[in-house]
């Protein structure tokens, strides 16, 4: 015999209790961890001018132009929004289908953003070039 509190019901609930806690507990986690690091590169740092080192240089992150992160972004949106109209289409009709449109909106709203930031960049970086 099961004890009482070890129903179907209290089973279901634990399951989206659990990844709630799992994501945060990811995060937590992540932030432990980011700090450590920042952490340790500190006292790098000052053990260095402690001994008269010269500081090593910060390595240099190559910045993704955010135009590309839209593109990316658009194109999955899309293809979520087109696969969810078309799943939705064909199990619940014309009126269950126009939902899919928001995140296909969405995702066409992003590829159009990156190209019109893809053209301001490129103007920008002509710019440069000749004055």
């Amino acid at each position: 015999m099961q004890p009482a509190f070890l129903t179907i019901e209290t089973f279901a609930l634990t399951i989206p209790l659990l990844s709630i806690f799992g994501g945060i507990a990811i995060a937590i986690v992540a932030m432990i961890m980011s700090g450590r690091k920042k952490e340790l590169v500190h006292k790098e740092r000052l053990i260095a001018l402690e001994k008269g080192i010269d500081l090593p240089a910060e390595p240099r992150k190559n910045k993704r132009e955010s135009y590309l992160s839209n593109r990316t972004g658009g194109l999955v949106m899309s293809m979520i929004g087109l696969t969810l109209t078309i799943a939705l289409w064909t199990v619940a009709g014309s009126v269950g289908g126009v939902w899919g449109l928001i995140p296909l909106g969405i995702g066409v709203g992003l590829l159009i953003s990156s190209t019109l930031e893809k053209k301001e960049v490129e103007r920008e970086k002509n710019d440069e070039q000749n004055v």
